[in-house]
């Protein structure tokens, strides 16, 4: 089951801990990677957050691995679209050739796409881990996320909802 390779970013890391579903990355993923950018978001800058603690422990744990991306210029090109965490994301993606971008923003998304690099976020997941014969309430899940400011347009709402 766990047989893909992956590099997460904050927002799957805090979106998931804040509807109780974070031990899927760990059920999901023979291996999660954070770059440090990340980390800082998630454990520093968002200590006693949702996430937080959740990473931390995955770390220390060993299943969740913090990697340094060590290219500045790549990172720094990134950056003049996106976040320090979404490029140093993207870019560990390319350097460790792994098979996910954990992320969710669209921006991100799109040029991780240019660049090659596949990515799927919390609601892939969800759907993963239901396909992998997780039990997992899709509509709750998808609601509370949305409850809490988790950005879904009613476009794709209404599509994952359709058969209902």
């Amino acid at each position: 089951m766990k047989n893909f390779r992956v590099v997460a970013d904050s927002s799957c890391l805090i979106g998931l801990a804040q509807i109780n579903l974070f031990h899927l990355l760990k059920e999901l993923f023979s291996e999660v990677y954070i770059p440090f950018a990340v980390y800082d978001e998630v454990v520093i800058k968002g200590g006693g957050e949702a996430g937080s603690k959740e990473t931390e422990d995955g770390i220390k744990d060993g299943w969740i691995l913090k990697k340094a991306v060590n290219d500045d210029v790549a990172v720094g090109a990134l950056t003049t679209i996106l976040g320090k965490g979404e490029a140093e994301v993207i870019i560990l993606c390319k350097k460790l050739g792994v098979d996910y971008a954990l992320i969710d923003e669209r921006t991100a998304r799109n040029i991780s796409e240019l660049l090659s690099v596949n990515t799927m976020g919390v609601l892939g997941i969800i759907d993963l881990a239901i396909e992998k014969g997780f039990s997992i309430d899709k509509k709750k899940a998808i609601d509370q996320l949305k409850d809490l400011g988790f950005r879904i347009s009613d476009k794709l709402y209404k599509k994952m909802f359709s058969d209902l």
